[in-house]
Parts: structure tokens; sequence; C-alpha cells
């Protein structure tokens, strides 16, 4: 299968390193990424050290469509980067988004129908520099077969035979607002606190709040008619924190290197539906001002 990542960040340069064993794969990233890439290779360092010939590029201009597109990007990055695909692959295309928070599944459907995939992972990376990526662990990756079962199946089955642990679930929705709680809970709590996951367990206060923010969301959830995949995903959170203890959030990392967050797709996304079904999200709208109070520093604004 030729596969193309667009967003190839730390996750998506992951991914796309995994998916080389098996497939022809292309990485589309931002140009200090593909530079390194084409230079010295991918590096993908864990359990063990690889190095791993992949083709990267910081345009999509002149390349053949790919059977699968993976979009990576950061939520607030996805609208230009369906502007920029649309004039790229073939109608054909199965397009999979492995983004964080609400909304992205959406947008994709508006452009593909049912060629459009939801999906969500828990496999750690960090881009440890240009070219170089940290796999803390494979995590599991989930993917929607509420529209294309077969579409899901062959995605679930392309992923799997290079080692990524892939399983396909008829409510894909539920699942990623799932994730988008977790990542609500967890996320500003160490960007705030400037600390690595684990950290946040070894403090009944941090705690407290954290179970606050899911009661919200959940709350949300039921309204908005979401079935989520468990009744209490607070239990899920703190499993979370814990598989992930020496992890630095995606969020934490992006104030320590003075970019946007994702905030406004995670807190702030069950803020706004909040309001729009008269639930109230005090937690969620505080964390939001907060972190929106430290973005206000960063001195650039790319992801």
């Amino acid at each position: 299968m030729r596969i193309a990542v667009f967003g190839a960040g730390s996750l998506g340069s992951a991914l796309g390193g995994l998916l080389a064993a098996k497939h022809e794969v292309v990485l589309i990233g931002r140009k200090p990424q593909v530079a390194a890439i084409r230079r010295a290779n991918l590096v993908l360092i864990g359990d063990r050290k690889s190095t791993v010939r992949v083709e990267a590029h910081d345009t999509v201009e002149g390349l053949a469509p790919p059977d699968l597109l993976v979009i990576s990007t950061k939520a607030y990055d996805t609208a230009e980067a369906i502007r920029t695909c649309k004039r790229w692959i073939g109608d054909e295309t199965l397009v999979l988004s492995l983004q964080n928070g609400l909304g992205n599944l959406e947008s994709l459907r508006e452009w593909k129908g049912v060629r459009a995939f939801g999906g969500t992972t828990t496999m750690g990376a960090t881009l440890v520099s240009p070219g170089l990526i940290r796999i803390s662990g494979l995590g599991k990756t989930v993917i929607g077969a509420d529209r294309d079962k077969l579409g899901a199946a062959r995605i679930s089955e392309a992923f799997g035979v290079c080692g990524v642990p892939t399983f396909v679930s008829k409510d894909i929705m539920g699942e990623i607002w799932a994730k988008a709680i977790v990542s609500s809970a967890i996320n500003p709590f160490t960007a705030i606190l400037r600390v690595r996951n684990g950290a946040l367990l070894e403090s009944k206060a941090i705690t407290k709040l954290m179970a606050e923010v899911c009661h919200e969301c959940e709350a949300v959830s039921s309204r908005a008619g979401v079935a989520l995949p468990q009744r209490s995903i607070y239990a899920r959170v703190r499993g979370v924190a814990k598989g992930t203890a020496r992890n630095k959030s995606s969020m934490l990392q992006d104030i320590e290197r003075r970019r946007r967050t994702e905030i406004d797709h995670i807190n702030a996304a069950f803020s706004r539906l909040g309001d729009s079904y008269g639930v109230s999200t005090p937690v969620n709208d505080t964390l939001v001002a907060m972190v929106r109070g430290l973005e206000s520093k960063k001195t650039t604004q790319k992801s």
C-alpha cells in the first residue's frame, strides 16, 4: 500500500517510520524535519534504535496520490490540511485522522464522505530533534468502522502487519470523545504545572480537579448523545497518566517551545458545547483561561 502521512511531526514520523517496514511511505512535514530525514534518514529510538529510509517532502506538489492518507497535524491545522490535500489525492484514496480533540472527523467527512475514517492512538512519540523520534510505547490504535467496515479492516491490516497494535470500532465517535476527555484531564495540568504526566497523580488536590474535568465532559457528552466506551473515564485517565508517567504531554511540549496548543479542541470544545447544552463546565473554563494565558507568552505561532 502507498501511504502518505500529512503532518510528519513526532507521531506522524513515528507511525510513518514503522509503516515503512511493509509499505511505500511518504512523509509530508515541515522543512527542518524533511531536510533532516533527507540528509540522514529517519531515526527511531525506544526499545531499540532503527534507521529508516523513507521518502520525505515539505509539499505535496508532484507527488503521486496515495492509497491511504493519514492526517496527523495539530487539530487547528485540519482545515489547511484539507485545502492542501484536496488538489492532490484521488477519489479512491482513504483518509484517516489520527489527531487530538473534537471536530476533525466531521471536517474530513464533509470532504471525503464514507472514505474518511476517524481514529485514535495512544502511541507515545516525542520529537527529540529534527529527524530523531523517541517512541515510548506503541500503545493502541483504533480505526472507525462505523461507515466502511472493509476500508477500516484494510487500514487495520496495513498497520498490524507492521507491528502496530490496531483494532476497529463501530463506535469511533465515542472513542474520539473519550480520548479528548483524557487529554482534557491531563494535558492542561501538565502544561500549567510544568510536570510530566505521572506527577499529577502525586497530588490529591490535582487528581480531584482531574476527576471534575471528567465529570463535566461526561455530562456534556451525555447531552450531546455521545455514548462513551465506559461509564467513568476518570479510571482511564489515571491509567493513562500512570502508564505514561515519564512522558511530557504534547501540550507541555508546545508551551515549552512557545507554540500554540490544542486547548481550543479539547477543554475549550467541551466548554463551548457545555454552553450550547446548558451544562456548567467551570473547571474546564478555568483551565482554558490559564493555558491561553501561557500561550500569550509564546513568541512563535508555528506548530
